[in-house]
C-alpha cells in the first residue's frame, strides 16, 4: 500500500491554527448503511484518488473532578474523489520550555470522498500537567478496503446503554466455503455525518453459510467522552485479504 503525507502544523495551548480550506459539507448517513458508491460518484469505478487535508486543530484540556483530560482537537476532510485507507495522526507533545515529552496517536479506518472526521488524539502519558505545547503530522493509506465479497450484513443497530455505545449486528457468509478471518469496523457519525470515530471487531472460521452475530463496544476515550453526538453508523467488511 502506498502512504501519503497529510498536511503539518503545530500550535500553542488552546490556540486555533488553520491549515486550510474547508471543503464539502459530508453526507447524511442513514440505517448504519450506504446506498451509494463509496462516494465516487461512479458505479464504474474512477481513476481518482482520496485527498486528505488537516484543515485545523487545537490543543485542549479539560479539567474533570477526577482526572484532567489533553488532547488534540483536529478536523480531517477527503476532498479528493475516492474513499481513503488506514488514517493516522500523530501528536508530538512539548512542556513550556519546548522539551519534547512523548506521543500519541489517532486513527481512523476509512474517510469517504467528501467526508469530515472530527479527530481527537489524546495525551496518555504520565504528566500532563507539563503540556503546554505540541506538533500533529498524519498519513494515510491510498489504497481503500474494498467490500468482502459474499459477506453480507444482514442488519445493524446502534444504541447507548448506560453511558456506553454498543453497535450489534449480523454477518452472513454467502462466499460458498469456510472464512478464516472476517472482521468488521463500526464507524460512528454525529448528526451532520460527521465521522467521531471507529472500532472493531473480528472472528474466524466462520462456516459457509453461517451468521456470525456481532457486538461492539466503544472503549476509546474519542468515542466515549462524546456519546451523546452519536448519531449514525457504518459497516465496512473485511476478510482475510486484508
Amino acid at each position: 500500500m502506498q502512504r501519503r503525507d497529510v498536511l503539518m502544523g503545530s500550535g500553542a495551548a488552546f490556540s486555533l491554527i488553520l491549515a486550510g480550506c474547508a471543503g464539502d459539507d459530508a453526507e447524511d448517513v442513514e440505517g448504519g448503511t450506504r446506498d451509494d458508491d463509496n462516494g465516487t460518484g461512479d458505479d464504474n469505478g474512477s481513476s481518482g484518488s482520496a485527498d486528505l487535508e488537516i484543515v485545523d486543530h487545537d490543543l485542549v484540556v479539560e479539567e474533570g473532578a477526577f482526572s484532567t483530560d489533553i488532547y488534540v482537537a483536529a478536523t480531517v476532510e477527503n476532498s479528493g474523489d475516492e474513499p481513503s485507507g488506514d488514517i493516522e495522526l500523530q501528536a508530538d507533545w512539548y512542556d513550556s520550555d519546548g522539551n519534547y515529552l512523548d506521543n500519541d496517536a489517532g486513527r481512523l479506518t476509512s474517510l469517504e470522498a467528501g467526508e469530515t472526521w472530527s479527530a481527537r488524539v489524546y495525551h496518555h502519558g504520565s504528566g500532563t500537567e507539563d503540556v503546554e505545547d505540541y506538533e500533529l503530522e498524519g498519513e494515510f493509506d491510498e489504497d481503500a478496503h474494498e467490500p468482502a465479497d459474499g459477506l453480507t450484513l444482514a442488519d445493524s443497530t446502534m444504541e447507548v446503554r448506560d453511558d456506553e455505545l454498543v453497535v450489534e449486528g449480523e454477518i452472513e457468509n454467502e462466499t460458498g466455503e469456510e472464512q478464516s478471518y472476517v472482521e468488521i469496523v463500526a464507524k460512528v457519525y454525529d448528526e451532520d455525518g460527521v465521522a467521531l470515530g471507529d472500532e472493531w471487531t473480528n472472528v474466524t472460521d466462520l462456516r459457509a453459510d453461517e451468521t456470525w452475530a456481532f457486538d461492539v463496544e466503544y472503549f476509546s476515550a474519542d468515542i466515549r467522552n462524546r456519546i451523546d453526538e452519536a448519531e449514525d453508523h457504518d459497516i465496512l467488511i473485511k476478510d482475510s485479504s486484508w
